[in-house]
This record gives structure tokens, sequence and C-alpha cells, in this order.
């Protein structure tokens, strides 16, 4: 029996540190069972304030323990092929292109997503694959 492995999107990777599983999550990250799009990387490097910022996250922990999952052509036909799907039923102003890969792949890898939106929920329903929302502490 396989042990279940995760794609991490960014709603979930800037909020593990605040969720109530947080040492949970890092155990499964320092395990390699949590993995991460270079798309998710992208969006990291684009977040930082400073180079030095960029750099520094990209080379630490959490993100330098993940094994990274690359996009093939096979990742971005599916990604499109939902992205119509989901036009069908009128939700293709919903997910980000980003969401679409980032789903896509774990769809085609056979990985859970890890996330804290909601439009994986919306790609979730459509393509009957596995999505987890992270348990975030309520800060209200």
């Amino acid at each position: 029996m396989t042990e279940q492995t995760w794609l991490i999107d960014k709603s979930a990777l800037v909020r593990v540190p605040n969720s109530p599983d947080v040492n949970e999550w890092n155990t499964r990250i320092e395990r390699g069972l949590v993995r991460i799009t270079n798309l998710t990387r992208l969006e990291v490097g684009y977040s930082a304030r400073t180079a030095a910022q960029a750099r520094r996250d990209v080379r630490e922990s959490p993100l330098a323990a993940m094994p990274v999952e690359y996009l093939t052509p096979a990742i971005e036909d599916r990604a499109l092929e939902v992205q119509l799907l989901l036009a069908d039923v009128g939700k293709h102003r919903g997910p980000s292109i980003p969401d679409l890969l980032i789903a896509a792949t774990a769809e085609l890898l056979g990985l859970t997503v890890l996330h804290a939106d909601k439009d994986f929920e919306i790609i979730g329903e459509l393509t009957g694959q596995p999505t987890q929302r992270l348990n975030v502490a309520d800060v209200s």
C-alpha cells in the first residue's frame, strides 16, 4: 500500500504555518510526501518583496524539501480539456490558469491537491480527483 502524497498550491503553502496541523504537515514535507509544481515556486518568487527573499524562499525549507513536478504536454492538454468542461457548465472564469495546471498535474500523477482555494473544489467536483482543504486556524 502506498502512502498518500499531495501537491501543494500556493494558497495552502502560505497558510501551513497557521494551520493547527502544522507539525503534521511539516513532517509530511520533510518525508517528501508533499510535492510542489515549478509553477507554484514561480508564484512564490513573484510574491517575494526582494531578490534575497526570493532566493531564500526557494532554497530553504519548506520549498527546498518538496519534490518538484514539472509541466508536460499531457498536463497542459488536460488543463485545457478541464477548462472546456468548466465552460460547458459556465464555471470556466473561476479557476485561474495556474489552478488548472496544478490540478491537471495532480490528477495525472495521482496526487491529492492540498489547497485553501475553493476553485480546486470546483475542479475536483468536475474531474472526480481528490482534493484536500488545508485546516487553518480561525483568526477572527
